[in-house]
């Protein structure tokens, strides 16, 4: 959220590098964190075990990671890009980027406080699902005219998605060592699923095709999500 808001000023002020470059700082201080951290923990001697979660259903949550982190992605590249488009200027269109990122945070910890009310993830969901298809659909029907709505169900949508998915990965485990292994898969490729959208976008937009063609895509990737969710019943999870 700092960065996004920061972007714009510190390009106007010290160019375009050193405002890229400031990121890389604050990437390289939490690298300097971590090996903190780590320092002094000795490694834990595990047993290789293998996960017993079958093949289609490890594909599965690799795909609905992968098509609703894909949403993040699409909206932190092009979200911006669509206000300035729209006549904001790239100073706010920054503002808003941070103002979506905060409430992805927010909506993070409301679903980690209240996932455990909840043994069937199904109805959480479709409930945030929902709330990501209007955000986007804000975009394709209302481009730059309901900022704060759009923003604020986006940021709601993809907030609360992210970690819900990761319950979900995990409720597939039986023990620590398989979720940590199953979840490896389910992020690393669903990360590599979701870098395409901000590039599918971007051709689009280059074809002189209007960029709410991505946004409708998008939408109807979370449509294909809902259909999914019905998967994970809560006695189909072993």
């Amino acid at each position: 959220a700092m960065a996004a808001a920061s972007a714009e000023p510190l390009f106007a002020r010290v160019g375009l590098k050193p405002a890229l470059a400031s990121a890389g700082a604050l990437a390289l201080l939490a690298l300097v964190l971590w090996f903190a951290l780590v320092r002094h923990r000795q490694a834990e001697e595990t047993v290789s075990a293998p996960v017993s979660v079958s093949s289609s259903r490890t594909w599965l949550l690799l795909l609905f990671f992968g098509i609703g982190t894909g949403a993040y992605t699409l909206v932190l590249a092009w979200l911006p890009p669509l206000y300035i488009q729209a006549g904001w200027s790239a100073r706010h269109s920054g503002y808003m980027l941070a103002w979506l990122t905060l409430t992805e945070v927010v909506a993070g910890f409301v679903v980690s406080a209240l996932i455990h009310r909840f043994p069937d993830r199904r109805f959480p969901l479709i409930v945030v699902l929902l709330v990501l298809l209007a955000g986007l659909l804000c975009l394709v029907f209302s481009p730059g005219t309901t900022p704060v709505l759009s923003t604020l169900l986006l940021g709601t949508g993809i907030g609360a998605l992210f970690p819900l998915s990761l319950i979900v990965t995990f409720d597939h485990a039986r023990t620590p060592t398989e979720a940590g292994k199953l979840l490896s898969k389910v992020q690393g490729g669903g990360y590599m699923i979701a870098a395409l959208m901000p590039l599918i976008a971007g051709i689009v937009r280059d074809s002189n095709v209007p960029l709410t063609a991505a946004w409708l895509v998008m939408s109807a990737g979370v449509v294909v999500l809902m259909l999914m969710v019905t998967a994970f019943k809560p006695v189909a999870l072993r």
